[in-house]
């Protein structure tokens, strides 16, 4: 039945229909197939970027660098909906609020100042460690093929990728909590759908992610990426210290 709700983008709500605040969904089957359609473009960006690298990454080393990106993003994505949901269906009573403005708000941060955060949350994790002995964390080196060889770095590289989102979500969230005036605007932007959630539902759920998650993958790709060096097999990396 959400579904359904979801795509009839022409139907004005009406009474017995749950209203703005409660009406959009972030878990249904649409929900879900435009997360697939969102994950598809991204990959199909990703791909496009590699074509036009000069000189490219060996295809195993993108292909560790693509993975590493798309973990962090599932974990990213799950971490949006939970901040999504303890904001706008609080458990002590208090008022629910339109997840459609709360799921919009993180993204639109994540890809933007979310973006710096996560790159100064990277560069931290992999500065202690590295003063720590800890090897095989330099984001993009993981070592001479053969593949299975360099899946260990790539773990402990994705791993440190993770908990850098993990944090930048945490600094996202507690942003939410320092300035709730983030809602109010959230609200002013989304206004036009004002009486028919299922625009919200589109733009919030697909047309505004796909748009800058195409950007966020971009910039973050580069981030994670490093640069082969043309005369010798060893690459330096893009980002030093």
């Amino acid at each position: 039945m959400d579904y359904f709700i979801a795509i009839d983008l022409g139907k004005p709500c009406i009474s017995g229909q749950p209203s703005d605040d409660e009406g959009c969904h972030l878990l249904d089957s649409f929900a879900i197939l435009v997360q697939v359609t969102l994950a598809s473009s991204a990959l199909l960006t990703l791909f496009y970027k590699r074509s036009r690298e000069k000189p490219q990454r060996p295809f195993n080393v993108w292909a560790l660098d693509v993975s590493k990106q798309f973990a962090g993003a599932a974990v990213i994505h799950f971490l949006n909906l939970a901040v999504s949901y303890l904001a706008g269906r609080p458990r002590n009573g208090g008022p629910k609020t339109n997840l459609c403005v709360w799921y919009f708000l993180n993204v639109a941060v994540d890809t933007t100042v979310g973006v710096g955060i996560l790159w100064f949350w990277l560069r931290s994790i992999q500065s202690v460690l590295m003063k720590l002995g800890v090897k095989d964390i330099k984001t993009g080196q993981y070592g001479p093929p053969p593949l299975r060889h360099m899946l260990y770095p790539w773990l402990k590289q994705t791993f440190i990728f993770i908990l850098a989102e993990s944090l930048m979500k945490l600094c996202v969230y507690g942003m939410f909590r320092l300035f709730p005036f983030l809602f109010t605007l959230g609200q002013w932007v989304l206004r036009w759908t004002n009486g028919n959630y299922r625009y919200q539902v589109l733009f919030v759920m697909l047309i505004f992610p796909l748009i800058m998650n195409i950007i966020q993958f971009w910039i973050v790709d580069t981030i994670v990426k490093v640069t082969p060096v043309r005369s010798s097999n060893e690459r330096t990396p893009l980002l030093v210290k």
